[in-house]
């Protein structure tokens, strides 16, 4: 194969790696092989910077070869640039080297690609010599999204300068998607891939190596960052100081040492991609053969799909209870749909112009160093000032709503122009409004309270607050008098609703802690006030507050005053409503909306896997959760369309399903270190283990894990809160496990016919979900 040219790209450290590829290189050079070869070592390039000449030896080269035995930033952002340039990836890994494969699923990037072992040059040179498809790696044709053309690496800690960020996007007022490592742990290829294909820019946030998750961070962005560059998309790479970037790559970011510093690039930026905009409407899409390549089933991130989740949204009962006023609370698991009904209700119900809606969606980081304050403070005085600082940031962000929706109309309408000043002059007492954008506001605002309190009272935790110090210190505006304006004004609106999401992203993710349920409550309570005093006055004003159900259960459930909340849970148990969902979803692209859901899904899937409905299998693999049932239907249609196939094959179907599996697992593992941080790799204990096993064999794995023996039984209930254990109630009986969803998520229920956990010969089953990742083949029993 003398023809075909082939770059290597592996990291400069250990030795043993360089030493080994070499080696191999200088065999297949030569006869009988004749390979065409060239590494990063033999390249010539004095005078240039020196990714200039990997990128020239990649677009002269049919494919790469790159080693991810140890996860580098180099070999990640060359093979992204190939990925992106249509060049064959092989990806190999030495396995005599103690390779990061537990990183390496965790980043999600390259199994979703697959690699192949090796441990000495021999068998490198047997493998490549092997390799007889050098065709590029096909990836499904996606055209640029015009309704969000910027693509955003987001960080897993939402810094002042991440939050600043996309601060600064939302006030060029063009829309964005994002990768929110908190929300979805690992980034796949494909949907890399696709996401920065459909963007004209791409905006990448490099951390210091001394930040929380700096190396997934950085490794996710330069992999974009590759890709972004292969598919000559604007890019902007932002450097949280100097060190992060090997210097060959320095002239590629843009280097920020405070916050406000990502300003002027945003600026510069923008104007491009308004260019960008106009110039591909005048370009025609490029269309590919085939119903499945054209699909467009939607993001999985509700938040992605903003623009056109109204058109395939599933009105469920919640929605229609939330949209009467009648919840205060929309609870559920992450994936199961919050997020989707916070949009949509706020887009049904600001179609009245005459109503007032506020979406407050706060990131962690303003709420962390709210949290320390009020860390230092006794018991008795956090809740007093909790309730206070959140009614202070309500009633402003009303007051904020009011003057950015009516300031055209107030010097149209003379009956507001009075009381729109006064209430612009009472707004106008403090700094916390000069941002536009509600992140930034509350951080502003946080910074402010906690440099007082600082300046104060230093870091004494005996202080002891009365209200007037409560008031004075978090007050800057005379609040009777605000209040009152407001109420004044609104009598000219029909409602004033709150949609508040994300509270709990201001919680660490090594447990939950008592300030945590102190934040949450004393939100509830300042709420509940403001409401009761808004209808008092005929004003109808409504609040409803979205939270992951583990944190209602474990956190509002237990406050004495639980019952005064009524909430609706997402959580799904209805597969038909799944069906549902991906039906609307179909048709939206064109197909028959009279058409039932197997007519629809048949035209695009095969109707059977292992004798079961192949919808069916799916779904029962999605933890009944939305999310996860689309994610693991655009996987099986990723791969159908990069093999070329006409529908969804069998063979699609289980490589979809090994996709998934490690999809759920690491971020289960997170949901599971967010409740019990001491059993943040439990699911890894379980690798090799049987399916179905007896509560005795489960406890014995259990010991392996530093988990006290007080929580053996807290553990073992966690693991069937998040369905990675069903209960099988006669186990020597083939038959169905029962898990949490089949219980309508009542824990109790599913305790009882657990017997209580108390009978050691008690059935159990590791959901079908997890099986590829834990490498689980059958079903014995242990």
């Amino acid at each position: 194969m003398p023809d075909n040219q082939i770059f290597f790209a592996y990291p400069s450290f250990p030795e043993q790696i360089e030493n080994t590829i070499e080696e191999a290189i200088s065999i297949l050079v030569e006869p009988p092989y004749n390979l065409n070869i060239k590494s990063w070592k033999q390249l010539d390039i004095p005078g240039r910077l020196f990714v200039e000449g990997i990128i020239e030896k990649v677009d002269n080269s049919n494919c790469i070869a790159a080693d991810i035995t140890y996860l580098n930033f180099n070999v990640t952002f060359e093979i992204g640039y190939a990925i992106a340039r249509s060049k064959r990836v092989f990806l190999i890994l030495n396995e005599a080297l103690n390779p990061e494969k537990k990183e390496i699923s965790q980043l999600g990037i390259f199994d979703t690609l697959g690699y192949q072992n090796y441990v000495n040059s021999s068998q490198l040179v047997k493998y490549i010599d092997s390799v007889d498809d050098y065709s590029s790696n096909p990836f499904p044709e996606y055209s640029v999204d015009k309704s969000a053309p910027i693509y955003i690496l987001d960080t897993l800690h939402k810094t002042d300068a991440s939050v600043r960020i996309k601060s600064k996007v939302k006030k060029s007022r063009i829309p964005f998607r994002s990768y929110d490592p908190a929300e979805q742990p690992r980034l796949s290829t494909l949907e890399a891939y696709r996401n920065t294909k459909q963007s004209i820019a791409v905006i990448i946030n490099l951390l210091s190596h001394r930040a929380t998750d700096s190396r997934f961070n950085n490794l996710r962005g330069a992999f974009l960052a590759g890709l972004a560059y292969g598919l000559e998309k604007e890019v902007l790479i932002l450097q949280e100081g100097d060190e992060p970037v090997p210097l060959d790559y320095r002239d590629f970011v843009s280097v920020y040492k405070h916050p406000q510093d990502v300003d002027k690039y945003i600026n510069d930026l923008a104007p491009k991609i308004t260019e960008g905009i106009i110039a591909i409407s005048t370009i025609k899409d490029k269309m590919i053969e085939g119903l499945l390549a054209n699909l467009n089933l939607g993001a999985t991130a509700a938040e992605n799909e903003m623009s056109t989740l109204g058109n395939y949204y599933v009105p469920i009962d919640e929605f229609h209870d939330a949209l009467n006023g009648n919840i205060r609370l929309a609870v559920g698991r992450k994936g199961s749909g919050k997020t989707a009904l916070f949009f949509q209700l706020r887009d049904n119900i600001r179609e009245d112009k005459f109503n007032i809606v506020l979406d407050l969606k706060p990131e962690g980081h303003q709420l962390k160093r709210f949290k320390d304050v009020l860390n230092i403070l006794g018991e008795a005085v956090k809740e007093h000032v909790a309730s206070a600082f959140w009614e202070y940031v309500l009633l402003l962000e009303i007051c904020h709503k009011i003057l950015q929706k009516d300031r055209p109309l107030h010097t149209r309408d003379h009956t507001l122009f009075e009381p729109y000043r006064r209430l612009e002059s009472i707004y106008a007492k403090d700094e916390f409004i000069e941002e536009a954008d509600f992140s930034e506001r509350m951080l502003i605002l946080v910074t402010r309270i906690t440099e007082e309190f600082k300046d104060l009272y230093g870091s004494d935790a005996s202080v002891y607050l009365s209200t007037g110090k409560v008031n004075e210190l978090i007050y800057k505006h005379d609040i009777p008098e605000l209040r009152n304006e407001l109420l004044e004004y609104l009598k000219g609106k029909r409602s004033v609703w709150i949609l508040f999401d994300n509270i709990d992203k201001g919680w660490p993710t090594r447990g939950l802690e008592y300030t945590d349920t102190v934040i949450l409550r004393a939100l509830l309570d300042s709420t509940r006030k403001l409401e009761q005093f808004f209808r008092k006055h005929d004003m109808p004003f409504f609040t409803i507050i979205f939270l992951r159900n583990d944190v209602y259960e474990l956190l509002v459930d237990e406050t004495p005053d639980r019952g005064k909340e009524a909430k609706a849970t997402m959580d799904w148990t209805d597969p038909d409503h799944l069906k549902e969902l991906l039906r609307l979803r179909l048709v939206f692209n064109g197909l028959d909306p009279k058409a039932a859901f197997q007519d629809t899904w048949h035209q695009i899937c095969v109707s059977h896997i292992e004798g079961m409905d192949s919808a069916d299998y799916l779904i029962e693999r999605s933890l009944m959760r939305p999310r996860n049932f689309l994610t693991l239907v655009n996987h099986c249609k990723s791969n159908a369309v990069n093999l070329q196939h006409q529908r969804i094959t069998t063979d699609d179907i289980h490589k979809a399903c090994a996709m998934y599996s490690a999809d759920i697992g690491n971020e289960i593992g997170l949901e599971i270190r967010d409740v019990l941080p001491e059993a943040e790799d439990i699911l890894y204990y379980f690798i090799g283990a049987p399916a179905i096993l007896k509560l005795g064999k489960l406890r014995e794995y259990l010991k392996e894990l530093p988990v006290s023996p007080e929580n053996e039984n807290r553990m073992i209930e966690i693991l069937l809160w998040f369905g990675f254990l069903g209960i099988r109630i006669n186990i020597e009986i083939n038959g169905d496990a029962t898990y949490i969803y089949d219980v309508y998520y009542d824990m109790k229920k599913l305790k009882r016919l657990a017997q209580d956990l108390e009978n050691d010969d008690l059935g159990l089953a590791i959901h079908r979900a997890f099986w590829p990742f834990l490498g689980i083949e059958n079903a014995t029993l242990s």
